[in-house]
């Protein structure tokens, strides 16, 4: 059986990710842009929102 990639991941895993800490990805969810969303009292991120988010910040440099 193929492993499943997440669809989302918690803000924990998202700094771990991106090499940022975790109070960095928090700033990041405040922003318009940033791909996270809310499942009941949890925040998560879109991997693939994250994926396109980041082309967006490199293309923007």
């Amino acid at each position: 059986m193929d492993k499943l990639e997440p669809l989302a991941v918690s803000a924990l895993e998202a700094a771990r990710l991106l090499g940022v800490s975790k109070p960095t990805v928090y700033q990041m969810m405040n922003r318009e842009d940033f791909p996270a969303f809310k499942v009941g009292t949890r925040t998560l991120i879109s991997v693939e929102g994250l994926r396109e988010w980041i082309r967006k910040q490199v293309n923007e440099q």
